[in-house]
């Protein structure tokens, strides 16, 4: 990952090819798919406590990357699977696409606010430091929209099967991460470069590799082109500009998306 995030930086100079196929591919409602998940800030946090105004229950996804996800789950229906876990598991989608004012709210005001609780003797400068590896700048600018703007996107983790597609307080397959931490324990190689000591940890580091093989298609020899951000072990890309950037691509496909209840409000 060292490299990757040596690679990320400056993501958003990268082009996004308008002609390509893909620019144009709809979005979709992940629930259509069968995918369980519930944005994040819709919902009482660790991070931002209340849940945050405008933010939808809804997630959606492009349609490819949404398919690709919904493939996975099948795959971790797997019996080899469920003995690895101690039980069934399935892909629950955190946050899809965001639109552009929760992202400033976020970026401006909650993401600081939190990164000043948890490091209460750390510079302005510091805190604005550790900001630009936690949250994208929100833009409106068409050749630079942050990731979650494009619908390529997704901050997806690993919970033990559900009956509900909503959130399920304790359900995550331990990771070693706690709702709200912003310390260097979010990268996702944390536990390669720390040797794990505790239990807890040692469960932890085989719980991330097997979830990285998961995602990138590894565990399954297959190869999703998903793309983990260095910076935020749950956080996942594919066709924006910073997937484009880390994956050593020349162009993104995915820009810019405006939600199906934005597009119904401006009609």
């Amino acid at each position: 990952m060292t490299a990757s995030r040596e690679r990320k930086h400056d993501y958003g100079s990268l082009p996004i090819d308008i002609d390509d196929p893909h620019f144009h591919e709809p979005l979709v409602d992940i629930a259509d798919y069968g995918i369980a998940g519930q944005a994040y800030y819709s919902r009482p946090n660790a991070a931002t406590t209340v849940a945050v105004p405008g933010v939808l229950n809804k997630l959606y996804l492009r349609k490819s990357v949404a398919e690709t996800v919904r493939d996975i789950n099948v795959r971790l229906g797997s019996a080899v699977v469920t003995h690895f876990f101690g039980g069934e598991v399935e892909l629950y989608v955190e946050d899809a696409l965001r639109p552009v004012s929760v992202q400033a709210h976020l970026h401006d005001e909650l993401i600081p606010a939190l990164l000043r609780k948890n490091n209460p003797d750390s510079s302005d400068e510091e805190i604005a430091l550790r900001l630009k590896d936690i949250i994208a700048i929100p833009s409106t600018d068409p050749k630079r929209p942050s990731p979650h703007a494009t619908g390529g996107a997704m901050d997806i983790i690993l919970r033990f099967k559900q009956p509900t597609s909503q959130y399920v307080a304790n359900s995550a397959v331990p990771t070693g991460h706690v709702d709200g931490d912003t310390s260097g324990r979010i990268a996702p190689d944390y536990f390669e470069h720390t040797e794990p000591v505790s239990d807890a940890d040692k469960i932890a580091q085989r719980n991330r590799r097997a979830y990285y093989a998961i995602m990138t298609g590894a565990a399954f020899g297959i190869d999703t082109n998903f793309v983990n951000n260095p910076t935020e072990w749950w956080h996942w890309d594919r066709g924006d500009q910073l997937w484009a950037k880390v994956a050593g691509k020349p162009c993104a496909y995915y820009g810019a998306i405006e939600l199906p209840e934005q597009k119904h409000l401006a009609s």
